[in-house]
C-alpha cells in the first residue's frame, strides 16, 4: 500500500471525527444555517412591521386618553 493510498483511507476513516473535532463546517451545515438565517430574517421584518403597527395603536389610544382626561376636567 502506498503512502498516498494509506493517507486517503486513513483520512476517509477518520473525517467525520475530523470534522467534530475541528469543528468544520460541511456543505449540509452551511445550507442550514442559510435557511435559518432567511427565516430570521423574515421573523424580523415581521416582528418590525408589528412593532410600527403597535406603535401606532399605541399612539391613539393615548390620544383618545387625553382627549377623556380632558372631557373630565
Amino acid at each position: 500500500m502506498s503512502m498516498e493510498n494509506y493517507l486517503n483511507a486513513y483520512l476517509d476513516r477518520r473525517m467525520k471525527d475530523m470534522i467534530d473535532e475541528w469543528q468544520i463546517a460541511t456543505t449540509s451545515d452551511i445550507r442550514d444555517l442559510s435557511q435559518r438565517y432567511h427565516k430570521v430574517l423574515k421573523e424580523v421584518d415581521n416582528l418590525k412591521s408589528f412593532e410600527r403597527e403597535s406603535k401606532d395603536r399605541m399612539d391613539r389610544m393615548e390620544e383618545r386618553i387625553r382627549a377623556i382626561r380632558e372631557m373630565t376636567k
